[in-house]
């Protein structure tokens, strides 16, 4: 195999594909109110479960001062309600709306529609390997941090 050029190292072809399908989503999800970045936290909480943001931020695999800043703004939206941990009146329990409960189930049928437009041109076939090779990847590199 040829020498790929540095721009299509895996690292800049991953971070690339992952961007263009990142801003695919916000152009579906935006008509429908919702953001990229709030899709962990419709799929964690999308069947009327509760829970703290230390337990949403790990889910969601980012540190807990973005999640602070996430669900402030999806507070503001009316997206999520917090209520005090019964047993810890400093941590809070959050769930979603009512409002949050019905765009959480937009979420997956949107998500389906960018995945086929992503994989436009692809066999079954070639979908599955690319998946389980993705799979494999991601779960080196967690095995690494």
């Amino acid at each position: 195999m040829q020498n790929q050029a540095p721009c299509l190292s895996i690292g800049s072809l991953t971070s690339k594909t992952g961007r263009l399908f990142t801003r695919l989503m916000e152009q579906k999800l935006k008509p429908a109110g919702m953001r990229a970045g709030q899709i962990p936290v419709f799929l964690a909480l999308g069947k009327g479960e509760v829970l703290t943001q230390k337990v949403l931020a790990e889910l969601a695999g980012i540190e807990q001062p973005g999640m602070a800043t996430l669900l402030a703004r999806m507070e503001r939206d009316g997206l999520i309600e917090r209520e005090p941990d019964p047993d810890d009146k400093r941590v809070s329990q959050i769930r979603l709306s009512a409002v949050g409960l019905t765009k959480s189930q937009q979420v997956i049928p949107i998500m389906e529609g960018a995945s086929e437009e992503a994989f436009k041109g692809f066999t079954p076939l070639e979908r599955g390997i690319l998946i389980t090779l993705l799979e494999r990847m991601s779960s080196s590199l967690e095995s690494c941090l």
